[in-house]
């Protein structure tokens, strides 16, 4: 019962900025295009596993890869049903779109992430708070 009421905090942590995620897709897609590679589809099912941890983050304010539980972004998709051979996340905290995909790019593990040749899907995230907001990028085979 604990874990359900969590989880419905969680759902209303935040308020979705979906235009947010999709111009991130956007700006990744022309990055990789630049860089000879495919683009990535937008995979709903991914965004709601990418959704779901950035509202959990917001609800129990911590910023991480791991929650305060240990779950990872691998056992959120697989919990989610979701089968891969290639995956990884992106987390980003900023006060727009722009700046968070920068400071993406700048950084060497999440750019290598966004650049990587295996994966074929991405669901992204945008949750506002009152200061900031979190993106979540979880990609996929």
């Amino acid at each position: 019962m604990l874990q359900a009421f969590a989880f419905a905090i969680a759902l209303y942590a935040g308020t979705d900025r979906s235009a947010d995620a999709r111009a991130m897709w956007r700006d990744l897609n022309a990055v990789r295009v630049s860089e000879g590679l495919t683009p990535l589809a937008f995979e709903p099912r991914l965004c709601e596993i990418a959704r779901a941890h950035a509202h959990d983050m917001v609800a129990r304010h911590y910023f991480d890869h791991q929650s305060p539980d240990g779950v990872g972004p691998f056992d959120r998709m697989a919990r989610a049903g979701w089968h891969f051979g290639y995956a990884g996340e992106n987390l980003a905290m900023d006060t727009d779109e722009r700046g968070a995909e920068a400071h993406l790019l700048s950084s060497p593990e999440h750019r290598q992430n966004m650049l990587e040749p295996h994966y074929a899907h991405v669901g992204i995230a945008a949750v506002e708070t009152d200061s900031r907001e979190y993106f979540v990028e979880v990609f996929s085979d």
